[in-house]
């Protein structure tokens, strides 16, 4: 039998070589494609860290990886860790007692030299220091810096064997890409991150900013329909709601009554007590008036002693008896000051718009109706004042 020549064995061994090195590179690119597809979103930069040393563990002929990172103290920290046995579970403990200076030990000289150290075999590089049974120490170690775009130092990737010598330059090759990518998806990660903080921080100050230009804004509304001293509803809010009650009464054919409602001798009320009494006055008979009327009226304070009020679905003679109500509900109320009583009444006019009144052109503007209320007002006071006059009866003269 013919023996084969030296040739034809270099031949065969030369291909044994070529096909490893495909082996290799299909391994090393699965690797990095892996590293490359995963998601840099998310919630944990730990569980990113560890599917990064799972796809270098699984394509790779390493025993072990593990990246320590910079922590808040400035120590490098073992924060992810895996080994072979590891792969398919993702609750691997990770040894967190595990932390180095900058410069101190393999790891430490990594992050501060900036340059992979490779310790050839870990029971004579002085570099490696042993920790608990030397018998599970490494027999090589590759220690990988990785850094940010800005080349700020996020970590240490460390990669081991059992057997010294066992890493080549293949392996160192295939780190320095592979400490890149994982620099930028953890860079990429923070950005995002950073970026989802700010947005969420910004849409909260935005969404507090909404909440309360609201509130200034209701408060601003509320304040400008509102009188400050009496609490009541001002000549705004009338003028804003009568129009309302104009249309709903013309719409369901039904009459409404409006009263003018003025203070009697309040100018002799300011100049004799002052008017912080006056104000008590004006505050006493606003509370007075707000007990006499419904929720589906209008009441107001339409400015100085006088107050104005629509009653709703009402007829005249109906006006006439809630006006009379009032006047002799006022007529209950006295103050005290200076150990003297002070009593006072209420001249009214009402008007009153009859549901038979109620046509396209027959019905008075707001305007007319508040003079038509005046006049019956000073009627009232020109008879003698504490009295309910209505319009229409004895005072259209005075217009």
């Amino acid at each position: 039998m013919n023996q084969p020549s030296a040739n034809s064995q270099d031949v065969k061994l030369a291909g044994f070589g070529v096909q490893d090195l495909l082996i290799d590179l299909v391994n090393a690119l699965s690797a990095v494609k892996q590293l490359s597809e995963i998601d840099c979103q998310v919630d944990d930069e730990k569980a990113l860290i560890r599917q990064a040393l799972a796809s270098l563990i699984q394509y790779q002929d390493m025993e072990r990886c593990s990246f320590f990172i910079v922590d808040s103290e400035g120590l490098l920290s073992n924060v992810a860790g895996i080994s072979v046995s590891e792969l398919g579970n993702p609750e691997a403990n990770v040894d967190r007692s595990l932390r180095f200076r900058v410069g101190e030990g393999l790891i430490g000289t990594a992050a501060a030299t900036g340059v992979l150290q490779h310790c050839q075999n870990c029971h004579e590089d002085k570099r490696f220091e042993k920790t608990g049974n030397s018998n599970q120490s490494p027999g090589s170690i590759i220690s990988v810096p990785v850094f940010t775009f800005n080349r700020t130092l996020i970590g240490v990737l460390n990669v081991s064997h059992p057997q010294a010598y066992y890493f080549n330059d293949w392996h160192i090759r295939l780190l320095e890409v592979y400490k890149n990518i994982l620099g930028q998806l953890i860079t990429t990660r923070r950005l995002v991150q950073h970026m989802e903080q700010q947005i969420a921080s910004r849409t909260a100050e935005l969404e507090s900013l909404v909440a309360e230009t609201n509130q200034l804004k209701d408060h601003f509304a509320s304040m400008s329909m509102h009188d400050q001293l009496t609490g009541l509803h001002n000549r705004r809010f009338f003028y804003d709601q009568v129009e309302v009650v104009i249309a709903h009464h013309k719409r369901y054919k039904t009459g409404f009554c409006l009263l003018v409602m003025d203070i009697d001798h309040f100018k002799v009320i300011n100049d004799r007590f002052g008017h912080l009494f006056g104000d008590q006055v004006l505050t006493g008979v606003a509370k007075a008036l707000k007990r006499q009327v419904r929720n589906t009226d209008i009441l107001v304070r339409f400015g100085g002693e006088e107050f104005v009020a629509i009653f709703t679905n009402t007829r005249c003679d109906s006006g006439k008896t809630f006006a009379e109500r009032i006047r002799q509900e006022i007529k209950t109320l006295e103050w005290s000051i200076n150990k003297e009583v002070v009593n006072l009444t209420l001249s009214i006019g009402l008007y009153c718009l009859n549901s038979d009144l109620i046509q396209s052109e027959q019905t008075p503007d707001i305007d007319q109706m508040i003079n038509y209320a005046d006049a019956a007002l000073y009627q009232a006071k020109a008879s003698g004042r504490d009295k309910t006059i209505v319009f229409g009866e004895a005072c259209s003269d005075q217009l």
